[in-house]
């Protein structure tokens, strides 16, 4: 294993280990993840298995909504969120967050939203991500942009930004709290957000282009990649 991958491995380690003593802190059940090596090289980390050598994880899911409006690409399960996203995944926010550190990816090198659609673009390192499933023809993967309909915008981009998501002034870390992982409305409590946003400015514009997005209920893997930036 290279000296980068080791050292990355032991910061997502200490994170964990400070996050479960913050969620103690608050009166929840500790929420570090569970970290398995497996014999092929690649780690899980709770439902999600992370290819370090491939800058890649893949974590599982359902589609559970089609109509606008939409702001979230994907939440966690049972996520307060999920009456706006399309995507429910499997794992937690601290899951979700450490398996992308564990992929190189930094906090400190992006620019948040201040608030929930902010017309600012978000910066910071760069992610690629699309969405498989079983299809009756066979195995589809589509780009995460490419399932979404926005009404009114032409030429939308495909460039995601991790973020990390906000920590609350007491320490609550809010995708968490509301269960946010992939935004494109600027929300600060998304882990990864879409750099200039889907939707904003016009409510209700989003929504799942029906060509490119299964039924609802349908099982589904998400698949990050890191990308340059």
């Amino acid at each position: 294993m290279s000296r980068g991958i080791v050292t990355v491995l032991a910061v997502a380690l200490l994170a964990a280990a400070l996050w479960s003593v913050m969620a103690v802190g608050q009166g929840q059940a500790p929420l570090a993840p569970t970290f398995e090596r497996l014999d092929d090289g690649r780690l899980r980390v709770g439902p999600i298995l992370v290819d370090q050598a491939r800058g890649a994880l893949v974590v599982p899911g359902e589609i559970i909504r089609h109509a606008s409006p939409l702001e979230y690409l994907a939440v966690t399960r049972g996520g307060i969120k999920a009456y706006e996203s399309l995507l429910e995944l499997d794992a937690n926010a601290y899951e979700f967050n450490l398996a992308c550190i564990l992929l190189g990816l930094d906090a400190a090198r992006a620019r948040l939203p201040r608030y929930q659609f902010d017309t600012e673009p978000v910066t910071g390192q760069r992610v690629s991500l699309s969405v498989s499933w079983d299809a009756p023809e066979g195995r589809r993967s589509v780009n995460a942009v490419d399932m979404l309909y926005n009404a009114g915008q032409q030429g939308v981009s495909d460039r995601w930004i991790y973020t990390g998501a906000a920590t609350s002034p007491d320490g609550r870390y809010q995708a968490h709290e509301f269960g946010t992982l992939v935004g494109f409305v600027h929300d600060p409590a998304a882990i990864i957000e879409h750099a200039e946003g889907l939707g904003i400015g016009n409510y209700g514009a989003v929504g799942a282009n029906a060509a490119n997005v299964p039924p609802v209920g349908t099982r589904v893997e998400l698949q990050l990649r890191t990308t340059s930036p």
